[in-house]
């Protein structure tokens, strides 16, 4: 039997869910933050959504994490301040969607990460900086949409559906392939 929507078309399929990696940060005390990293993706939607309600069951703060990519820093003041006007509004055209799945857990903090230029976000994410992220933020949770590499390097992945992904890391899973 096919269900037709008022104008005799059948209705649009539901969106297949994209992919969510939950990660625990290796070396840091449970009970941190969660760090939910958007790449403007439309894996973003899952990302932001799964982090949202992840920090609201736990009771935990939410910081929001938009992955831009960038060749440094320049030695004239005006081009440094074109730059970071510019990284300002796409980190802004990043959130603006997904603002209503980050505040399911109440306020959240909204960063920066710059990523080297010949980084592509939608295919995997540097360890090392995400590392360094999560430190400064005291985050011991990483949510993205992409695996982050290499591997098991900084940090151990858990299953999203996992009951212990932020309070208990006796049993964190399994470390990436």
């Amino acid at each position: 039997m096919i269900t037709l929507s008022l104008d005799g078309q059948p209705p649009l399929p539901a969106p297949h869910p994209h992919p969510v990696y939950v990660h625990a940060v290796t070396g840091r005390p449970a009970g941190g933050r969660i760090l939910a990293v958007l790449t403007g993706s439309r894996a973003d939607r899952d990302v932001a959504a799964h982090a949202g309600q992840l920090a609201a069951r736990t009771g935990t703060k939410l910081t929001a994490a938009v992955a831009l990519r960038s060749t440094g820093y320049s030695i004239s003041a005006l081009l440094h301040l074109v730059r970071a006007r510019r990284l300002a509004a796409q980190a802004d055209a990043v959130l603006a969607p997904r603002t209503e799945a980050l505040t399911k857990a109440g306020h959240y903090q909204a960063v920066t990460v710059l990523l080297p230029a010949r980084t592509n976000p939608y295919h995997r994410l540097p360890a090392r900086t995400l590392r360094r992220l999560a430190h400064r933020t005291h985050t011991d949770t990483v949510i993205t949409s992409v695996p982050i590499h290499p591997p098991g390097s900084h940090f151990t992945r858990l299953r999203p559906d996992h009951p212990c992904a932020v309070r208990d890391r006796t049993h964190a899973g399994t470390a990436d392939p």
